[in-house]
């Protein structure tokens, strides 16, 4: 039997995403919640192994509140698979192997996270360096003899990698077994995450000169870049705003907003705003969105069939749309999201063409038409720059150069110009006042 450890903050996301996919499991199993909504537990360390000091399974199995198991035997397969494994220290579904020259050949697991899959099917459990924290597995009597360590990792980081080093280090192994789950997480949290990586560093230095981690290799160099990154931060984002601070200021104080073309992943999660409605016609992000609750209601519909009475929102947003459709239809939708909207219109869309297929098995992601900020103006719209100079991007907007972190350092340093000048930037944020 398998006890389930979850520490939650949001009692919602727990009810409609982890306790949904435990409701009809073919096997029992322990579930212990820890509510941490008032933050009683000043670190997931302190939470687990007080969680896991209660359990009483054969084995102990740390869940974050927003993962969903993919089926109703999950808990009875993966119960087969533990039982098969030797050596076992712990477990998880999605980690990182020594193997490989990049982050994306070390990748080991298959899941979806965030509503993107991530690594490639496999069948067989597969021995690994770390796992990621959103699921890991301990056998009860390992975790008797070793526990989380709550002094090194006072915070919500690295603590799982810890583990994974620490039971290698008694001679364990770690392992991901093929075991497919949901990841509907929002927002990724790396406040202090290199501080908590230093201690990492330091702590496991004599054993592993090299950390792999899904968050990224770990080593001295990459430690020191970090920390120079984390130094600036503060001023980097004064200097250099992101398009999501032009978004959030632009919804501030509006009641209802349309998201047209919502996907999986909206960027109005970002905004407060009261009401908020997604349309979307690919079914599997909708259920993404849906799960994740980042707009209060949905509709399932073609963006180019569906209509509205006139003004029946403050503000109509269409984020990275309209490069799907035809150039005909999506001239045809902003006529009719000026009819639909009492306020303001916001379009973010890739300056010229930027060529991109179908993704996630989903045709509608193909990209059928190019925009110019000329031709948005001539429509009324003020046209800013977004993600710097278009002839630092290629290939569905990455960077034609490495190493990537020099050119996002160029990139944001072409930002301040081409927020002015959006005809050479790479993405164009478009805002139509109606009033």
């Amino acid at each position: 039997m398998i006890s389930i450890i979850v520490v939650y903050n949001n009692e919602r996301t727990l009810n409609e995403i982890l306790l949904k996919s435990l409701k009809n499991q073919t096997v029992k199993f322990e579930l212990i919640k820890l509510n941490n909504t008032k933050r009683q537990f000043k670190s997931a360390a302190e939470a687990l192994n007080f969680g896991g000091n209660q359990a009483k399974s054969k084995y102990i199995m740390f869940i974050h509140q927003d993962v969903e198991l993919d089926s109703d035997s999950w808990l009875e397969n993966t119960e087969n698979y533990l039982d098969g494994m030797s050596n076992l220290g712990v477990a998880g579904v999605a980690g990182m192997s020594e193997k490989g020259t990049t982050n994306t050949e070390r990748m080991r697991g298959y899941i979806s996270n965030c509503g993107m899959l991530w690594g490639k099917p496999f069948k067989k459990p597969e021995e690994v360096h770390t796992l990621d924290e959103l699921l890991l597995i301990i056998p009860r009597p390992i975790f008797n003899k070793l526990k989380f360590d709550e002094k090194n990792f006072d915070n919500w980081h690295c603590y799982g990698v810890d583990y994974c080093l620490c039971v290698q280090q008694m001679g364990l192994k770690v392992y991901v077994i093929p075991a497919f789950v949901y990841h509907r997480s929002l927002l990724t949290n790396i406040k202090d995450l290199v501080v908590y990586q230093k201690r990492l560093y330091n702590k496991h230095i004599k054993s592993f000169r090299y950390i792999y981690t899904t968050t990224g290799k770990i080593n001295w160099l990459n430690l020191e870049i970090r920390k120079c990154f984390r130094f600036f931060q503060p001023f980097h984002r004064r200097i250099f705003p992101n398009w999501i601070e032009d978004l959030k200021r632009e919804v501030s104080g509006f009641n209802t907003v349309l998201d047209l073309g919502c996907g999986y992943n909206s960027p109005i999660q970002y905004c407060k705003q009261h009401f908020s409605v997604g349309v979307e016609l690919f079914e599997p992000y909708l259920l993404e969105s849906k799960k994740k609750g980042i707009h209060n209601q949905y509709i399932k519909s073609d963006i180019r069939e569906i209509e509205f009475t006139p003004d029946s929102f403050d503000i109509i947003l269409c984020s990275e749309v309209i490069e799907h459709l035809k150039k005909k239809e999506g001239y045809e939708l902003i006529e009719k999201m000026e009819k639909w909207a009492k306020k303001k219109i916001i379009i973010t869309v890739p300056n010229g063409y930027v060529w991109q297929d179908a993704v996630d098995n989903n045709k509608l992601q193909e990209h059928h038409s190019e925009w110019y900020a000329k031709e948005l103006q001539n429509l009324g719209f003020k046209v800013y720059g977004m993600n710097g100079w278009k002839k630092l991007r290629g290939y569905k907007g990455s960077f034609k150069y490495k190493p990537d972190i020099l050119w996002i350092l160029l990139s944001d340093l072409t930002q301040k110009i081409t927020y002015y000048l959006p005809q050479y930037a790479f993405q164009m944020f478009a805002v139509k006042n109606l009033e």
